[in-house]
């Protein structure tokens, strides 16, 4: 089933562009930090919005897509593909480690998730076995061994499950991301308005609902340079700015 389209509001295209822009300036802290005392710590900030509207996105490409194996196929490709590229760079520049930045391998295990949910939802119980099966692995492995963790698995549950009704996605999202944030810090998160609120910036993950609600179920550009724009520019970006690291740190 498909979004209804609103008259008002931003299209994929255009939210996918903000996300990106955003995502530049938090790696670029991050890979490039600026050591502007406190500064560093708030340019993380708008970074925390990125993965939720890649998530939400990568739930809506489930639902729009002619085959969910091509679908799946294609992301963890470029999974293999971030994954080598950032093995032979640290061959290269050793002294800087690992590039450990792999959304795409997030994202797949995001799509595994959704496919064990819809096998559970066919009835049989051989489909409802394999289904659960696939989405307990998919998400046991996100939350030990990916770049989303546990974050990636609720956000693809909430997006996956309140995709038709946008005040439910509102609720949940909020009240999810919250105690979560909150119940991962323990006491120093619980206890200390500054450990929550400023060296911890995941709790911004709450302000990307305001762009997700701005969706108007429109894919805007949709064009082949548009559609794998992100597969390429992620990857791209990191690499280049991990390379510009090894000669100015």
């Amino acid at each position: 089933m498909e979004h209804t389209e609103q008259r008002f509001g931003m299209s994929a295209f255009w939210l996918k562009m903000m996300a990106m822009l955003l995502m530049v300036v938090d790696h670029i802290n991050i890979l490039l930090p600026l050591h502007y005392g406190e500064m560093g710590i708030y340019m993380n900030y708008p970074g925390r919005i990125v993965a939720p509207i890649f998530f939400f996105f990568l739930v809506e490409g489930f639902f729009y897509t002619s085959s969910r194996l091509k679908y799946l196929s294609r992301i963890m490709m470029w999974a293999s593909i971030m994954s080598g590229g950032s093995y032979l760079l640290s061959l290269v520049y050793s002294e800087l480690g690992m590039l450990s930045n792999n959304i795409f391998l997030s994202l797949g295990l995001g799509v595994v998730l959704m496919i064990g949910l819809d096998w559970m939802k066919q009835g049989s119980m051989d489909r409802v076995v394999i289904g659960l099966l696939l989405a307990v692995v998919a998400s046991a492995v996100s939350v030990m061994y990916t770049e989303a963790s546990l974050y990636g698995v609720i956000c693809t549950l909430v997006f996956y499950f309140c995709r038709e009704r946008k005040w439910l996605l509102a609720i949940f999202y909020t009240t999810t991301v919250l105690l979560i944030t909150i119940g991962l810090g323990g006491e120093a998160n619980l206890f200390n308005y500054e450990q929550l609120m400023i060296n911890d910036p995941q709790w911004m993950m709450v302000f990307a609902l305001p762009f997700l609600l701005l969706y108007n179920g429109k894919r805007g550009n949709n064009s082949t340079a548009a559609k794998y724009m992100f597969y390429i520019f992620y990857p791209l970006h990191l690499w280049l700015l991990y390379i510009v690291s090894a000669y100015v740190m």
